[in-house]
């Protein structure tokens, strides 16, 4: 089963203790991954409040482009992140 586990989900530690350092490579994958998620949020958020907007009063013509435009724009964050991590990773975080 922690087989399993490891394969589908990334070890990552709870707490990060003391002030963080923003030359550590660690911390800055971190960073990225925490600005990752605050961005999917307000994606989220904004899209699922203006198709709402939309499909209650509001005819918005360019809601389709706008939507597909940000989802590309969130992909294209999340190969970022992918692409920024640190390749020993798994080293320093114990």
């Amino acid at each position: 089963m922690s087989n399993i586990n490891n394969l589908i989900f990334i070890n990552m530690p709870i707490k990060w203790y003391g002030n963080g350092d923003l030359e550590d490579p660690t911390y800055k994958h971190f960073s990225r991954i925490v600005n990752f998620v605050i961005h999917c949020m307000i994606f989220t958020a904004v899209v699922s409040g203006t198709y709402l907007l939309k499909e209650i009063k509001y005819e918005i013509a360019f809601f389709n482009n706008f939507a597909i435009i940000w989802s590309i724009l969130l992909a294209s964050h999340l190969i970022f992140v992918i692409i920024k991590k640190p390749k020993n990773l798994e080293k320093q975080s114990t």
